[in-house]
């Protein structure tokens, strides 16, 4: 009886101070809700009001003040903001993590894996790859390109807890687009004008990874990745940076024969906009595309733009990409849509010459556009591509010359760009030419985190059934 009545004792005076705040911030100009404050519209702005709801909204308000200096300036005390000490906010899920662990609020959660191997793509034992191993092999080669090139996944790596969890993969579904993907390199390598349309990969991480190995001997790798692994993770980002170790030293040895009209290949991970339900089971590691905008493109002499998909389960460009895609359209350069699944396996034979001058005839595997050497050159038809006159491939130790046929037997994906509203709509930042990215709507990539009075971060929502994990260090001023 005594514990059930210091609990509702303790309870009345929860409920009083709680009160009593709300009252200071109504006197103030300040509406309370749930981990965020806001000035009443009714109310005459307050200047205080003014100055506090601007440093809240600013994103560098996380990096360096303290809940205690803020609310002390804003005349609050820290017992009037929130009751118990703690306050809940949400913030910027890649901030929380950077300051506070990757793995932030889930410390005793493994990552899980799907395919790991103990050997990479060049059949060498793995051994731990560090941030900068990363950035060597998957930096694009040329300058023209870097302003585009997204290192936060790989710098990630620079977590030691999470870099002794890293493994290489490669999963089956990695195995079937490298090796699509390699018709799509041989008919790429044989095209005069190659340089002039920038190739868009929207695959799964990992198979967007495989993609970009294969075509690194033709193509300027450039990775778009924006996010942190988490256990939690609503988008798998350990599974893509597993991908790349797997295919580090691959790249690496490919990149070095790249010559100067490669075109560019900007990596991107299809489940980045992830369906996200649950803060109290899921991490919100969601993030934006980063596309170039349609003056930039032009500057480094692109006319055209191949996006590609896995199959066609998915019809159109990702919703935010909707609005660069249309853009684009609208300032003249082209846009066409190819799937990979396009590039289907055929069984040939193949006469090789071996060493002591005979010549013996093997069965192999190769894909070809539309499944056929008779249709890899309705490729040239179907996009922008001008082959050269002697196109060919290579088999058996020496090039055959390209088939040529028509007309073709097929017809090219009917895709167009269009206006469609989407949550992302008239999120960019700048002009709709020269624009610097987009700004994340409401709750988007976004985590409920525990901040104590002292300003440091006492818990993340994620991963906790109804309660709070541990947060790891100081956020605003730790």
């Amino acid at each position: 009886i005594m514990n059930k009545e210091t609990g509702n004792k303790k309870s009345e005076v929860k409920q009083q101070r709680k009160a009593r705040a709300r009252e200071v911030m109504d006197e103030r100009g300040f509406s309370s809700g749930h981990g965020t404050l806001s000035r009443r519209d009714t109310q005459a702005p307050a200047p205080l009001a003014d100055w506090f709801t601007a440093h809240m909204n600013r994103r560098s308000f996380g990096k360096g003040l303290a809940w205690s200096a803020v609310l002390g300036a804003a005349g609050l005390g820290v017992y009037q903001f929130a009751s118990g000490g703690d306050n809940e906010v949400n913030l910027e899920s890649l901030e929380v993590q950077q300051k506070s662990g990757w793995d932030v609020g889930s410390t005793n959660k493994p990552l899980n894996f799907d395919g790991i191997v103990p050997t990479d793509s060049r059949n060498q034992v793995f051994t731990p790859q560090d941030d900068a191993a990363l950035l060597a092999a998957y930096q694009p080669m040329s300058a023209t390109w870097q302003p585009f090139f997204t290192p936060t996944l790989i710098q990630s790596l620079k977590q030691p807890t999470l870099a002794q969890q890293m493994r290489p993969i490669n999963s089956q579904a990695m195995r079937d687009t490298y090796e699509r993907a390699t018709g799509l390199r041989e008919v790429l390598s044989q095209a005069q004008n190659k340089k002039n349309t920038l190739i868009i990969a929207d695959l799964p991480g990992p198979e967007s990874i495989a993609l970009g190995a294969a075509m690194a001997d033709t193509a300027d790798l450039v990775p778009g990745f924006d996010n942190w692994p988490h256990p939690l993770g609503v988008v798998k980002a350990h599974e893509t940076l597993g991908a790349m170790m797997y295919y580090a030293s691959e790249v690496k040895e490919k990149r070095a024969q790249l010559k100067d009209d490669a075109p560019a290949l900007l990596l991107l991970d299809n489940r980045r906009l992830a369906p996200y339900q649950d803060e109290e089971t899921q991490f919100d590691n969601r993030y934006l595309a980063k596309a170039p905008p349609p003056d930039q493109l032009k500057q480094r002499g692109i006319t055209n733009v191949m996006y590609v998909v896995r199959d066609a389960t998915q019809p159109s460009e990702l919703d935010d990409l909707n609005e660069d895609f249309v853009g684009w359209q609208q300032q003249g350069i082209g846009v066409q849509m190819l799937r990979l699944s396009d590039f289907k396996p055929y069984e040939e034979d193949v006469t090789k010459q071996n060493t002591d001058g005979t010549t013996s005839v093997t069965r192999e595997r190769h894909h070809y556009y539309y499944g056929s050497p008779f249709s890899h050159w309705w490729f040239y038809s179907h996009y922008y591509y001008t082959p050269y006159p002697s196109a060919s491939y290579y088999r058996g130790g020496g090039y055959t010359p390209m088939p040529r046929t028509s007309p073709p037997m097929a017809n090219p994906v009917s895709y167009r760009p269009a206006t469609r509203p989407t949550m992302f709509s008239g999120t960019r930042v700048g002009g709709s030419t020269s624009g610097v990215g987009r700004s994340k709507p409401t709750g988007f990539g976004r985590t409920s985190v525990r901040v104590s009075s002292s300003g440091q971060v006492t818990g993340t929502r994620s991963g906790r059934s109804g309660s709070y994990g541990r947060g790891l260090g100081g956020w605003f001023g730790g």
